[in-house]
């Protein structure tokens, strides 16, 4: 009889046997033993339990073995930095070769030591969070965490942790990737775009200079004036004081109007951090349109604005949302000016959908073809003679960076309708502006 027909044999003995004596215990009459004689039935049903259980032993020794040579490989040869601390004294129980790259720490000289004795947290309240998360049942998933090398070079890394049985023992296993470069390289883009943001606004003033010359030297000219007339008040035999009291009042209008737009170019123009705070949609686009005031004039464009109510605010930089608002506006001068003058249209226009605030600009040009609207957003892609392309670039990357979409459409009856949807947030008059860094800006 071979060992699979022996084992075979056995278990249908043994089960046969309990299912009598199941029987038995349950009262039941016609139930009986079938043994004979007593010793070869008790030698038979030994011999079934012990086959089966070695073979349960085999099974489970062979099981256990190959998930230990597979969790080995998958442990030392990860990409990821991963270590086994014991849960009970917080000590390493292993480490992986990446674990000794990224930290420049060798296996043996952390193995039985805790964390705090080999210093590579650099801040002991991500510990503390992490520790508790995990007492708490809690899985830890790509934490942003600081590390101190044994170099004493300050890194960045991504930390997931989970609890395993490792040789008995509760245990966290954890892997880390360094993401220190790559984080230098997002910032060293995030400025450089908004570098090129900068210029694009010193572009956009560049070509509203003769329609901004002219908001100035409208009230300055007429400061001048009231101030020839009031001296001339001064030096005559009756002073007429109210009279004199409204021309210092015209005065003080027209040198704000001046200042006001002054403040206006120097916002624009302003370098450095970007300043999160709430912001009103329709009292932004009330200062770019300020801004094109003469320039649509000039042009003989007709600006048409309808502003809905919103119900919040956005959260973001007001130089960088006006910014986007003037570029939209300024392509769609430039679309329209091929149309006759008359039929030269630009509509401005806000509302709300759900918890989005949109600005939308709609022109009458000629819209876009095709291929050019596929690549719209690409930098270096423009449809202008003497444009360079990184105007509606600059404007997808700035409402990405406030959470939200820039898109364009082509209308029905011609042209393109250009449109940024920012997140709208509950009014809260007690949330404080935050700087951050010139070249980062993040949607909370």
């Amino acid at each position: 009889m071979s060992t699979r027909e022996e084992l075979t044999f056995a278990r249908d003995r043994v089960v046969r046997f309990l299912e009598q004596l199941e029987q038995l215990a349950a009262g039941d009459d016609h139930a009986s033993l079938d043994i004979s004689p007593l010793h070869d039935e008790l030698d038979a049903i030994a011999f079934g339990i012990k086959v089966l259980a070695d073979e349960l032993r085999w099974a489970h020794g062979q099981m256990t073995e190959s998930e230990r040579v597979n969790f080995a490989i998958a442990f030392h040869f990860n990409p990821c930095a991963m270590a086994i601390v014991r849960l009970a004294d917080n000590r390493y129980r292993d480490v992986n070769q990446s674990f000794e790259r990224q930290t420049g720490y060798g296996r043996d000289e952390v193995i039985g030591r805790t964390r705090e004795d080999v210093g590579l947290w650099l801040d002991a309240s991500d510990a503390a969070a992490i520790a508790a998360d995990i007492s708490g049942g809690k899985p830890v998933a790509s934490r942003e965490i600081r590390l101190r090398t044994r170099s004493g070079a300050i890194t960045t890394a991504l930390y997931s942790a989970d609890v395993i049985l490792f040789r008995g023992e509760p245990c966290m296993l954890s892997a880390s990737v360094d993401v220190t470069d790559r984080m230098r390289a997002e910032e060293a883009a995030a400025a450089l775009r908004w570098e090129l943001a900068h210029r694009g606004r010193v572009s956009m003033l560049d070509a509203l200079t003769a329609s901004l010359a002219h908001e100035i030297n409208q009230p300055l000219t007429a400061v001048m004036s009231n101030a020839h007339v009031a001296l001339e008040m001064v030096k005559g035999p009756a002073l007429e004081l109210d009279l004199l009291r409204e021309i210092l009042e015209d005065v003080l209008v027209d040198s704000r109007r001046a200042g006001d737009v002054i403040w206006r170019m120097r916002s624009l123009l302003k370098k450095g951090e970007t300043r999160v705070e709430q912001l009103d949609l329709n009292t932004i686009l009330e200062a770019a349109m300020k801004l094109v005031e003469s320039h649509v004039i000039t042009r003989r464009i007709s600006l048409v604005t309808e502003q809905a109510p919103l119900d919040g605010h956005i959260l973001g930089d007001s130089v960088q949302v006006q910014q986007v608002a003037l570029n939209l506006l300024m392509n769609a001068f430039d679309a329209v000016e091929q149309c006759e003058p008359g039929r030269r249209r630009v509509t401005l226009r806000t509302s709300q959908r759900q918890a989005t605030a949109v600005l939308e600009v709609v022109d009458c040009g000629p819209g876009l073809n095709d291929d050019a609207l596929r690549r719209i957003f690409e930098p270096f892609q423009t449809t202008k003679r003497e444009g360079i392309g990184l105007g509606l670039w600059i404007c997808h990357e700035i409402v990405g960076a406030h959470g939200g979409t820039l898109g364009a459409v082509r209308n029905p009856a011609g042209g393109m309708t250009f449109s940024a949807a920012f997140p709208l947030r509950a009014a809260d008059a007690e949330s404080p502006p935050v700087v951050t860094s010139h070249h980062q800006l993040r949607s909370s």
